[in-house]
């Protein structure tokens, strides 16, 4: 195995030709192509579909990729933990949108010795999540699991050996901003939601009701569709249009004066945790910030 040649088979994935991928790899076009062909070779496949206008990927070779990233993920983390003279170690944190788990990261900076560590939260995607974990990219993930997703997550965890671990089980609410018209409501159904835009957090490409987070049963999908990528961008929205976000209810920053927090009538309730992989040890810092989340949502 050479990880080089597991490189130079990502950046021509990402750069769409071997003649750019070679550009960004300061080599000859011909040695990346010599490299990249010795690959397929050596593991019998085709990764790549050669053609007078670019390169394109095989489904053979976008499963190989899928491997190729963990495996050069895992070794960047291995690099950075243990050959970068800092001698700093990263924690780092993937997790869907929830307030509780920013918070409870900023807490942990704060009383932690911040000259021997280097932080990191991602806030992104559900399949992100999975993956980072997976890659060891981040220790652990924060995400949430009900009966729309539950079997599907839960497949992906077993065969990648990560455990999920719950935090609590939480009603069903949206999130609104105080002019909204619910906002004086004490509850709310479904057909109250109806003539009110729904906002949600962008998937990317995994736009499957699995991955999707924080769906409600009976969801209309003729209702106008909000999608953003961040938090910010999600609480600016709320102020200021009769747009509404699912969420569990929690809101622990100084962002729970901006808005109203209503529990949604007959509806599944939804089971926030994280997930870390079975096989590895957990740091003082994962244990730690395991313990603030713990005391953010009880």
């Amino acid at each position: 195995m050479n990880f080089h040649k597991l490189k130079y088979v990502v950046v021509a994935a990402d750069s769409g030709s071997f003649r750019e991928a070679a550009r960004r790899l300061y080599m000859a076009q011909s040695s990346l192509s010599t490299a990249i062909k010795e690959l397929e070779e050596e593991y019998q496949i085709q990764i790549f579909e050669r053609t007078k206008r670019g390169i394109y990927i095989t489904p053979e070779g976008s499963e190989f990729l899928s491997y190729a990233r963990d495996i050069l993920s895992q070794v960047d983390v291995l690099e950075k933990r243990y050959l970068e003279p800092t001698g700093k170690q990263i924690f780092s944190v993937s997790g869907q949108h929830y307030d509780f788990a920013s918070e409870a990261f900023s807490q942990l900076i704060a009383e932690s010795d911040t000259s021997q560590t280097d932080f990191r939260l991602l806030e992104t995607s559900t399949k992100e999540v999975l993956h980072d974990v997976r890659s060891a990219y981040s220790e652990l993930g924060i995400l949430y699991m009900n009966p729309n997703n539950r079997k599907v997550i839960q497949q992906y965890l077993n065969r990648h050996e990560l455990d999920f671990v719950e935090l609590g089980e939480f009603s069903v609410h949206i999130f609104v901003g105080h002019d909204h018209p619910l906002a004086d409501r004490d509850s709310v159904s479904l057909e109250d939601l109806e003539p009110y835009p729904s906002l949600g957090f962008e998937q990317k490409e995994s736009n499957t009701l699995q991955f999707s987070e924080e769906v409600i049963e009976g969801d209309n999908k003729d209702q106008q569709q909000i999608m953003v990528s961040d938090r910010g961008s999600s609480i600016n929205v709320l102020v200021n249009t009769d747009a509404y976000l699912i969420g569990s209810g929690i809101l622990s920053s100084p962002f729970k004066t901006m808005m109203r927090t209503i529990p949604v009538r007959d509806q599944e309730p939804n089971h926030i945790g994280y997930i870390h992989a079975s096989y590895r040890k957990q740091s003082d810092l994962a244990k730690r910030y395991i313990e603030l989340l713990t005391d953010m949502v009880d």
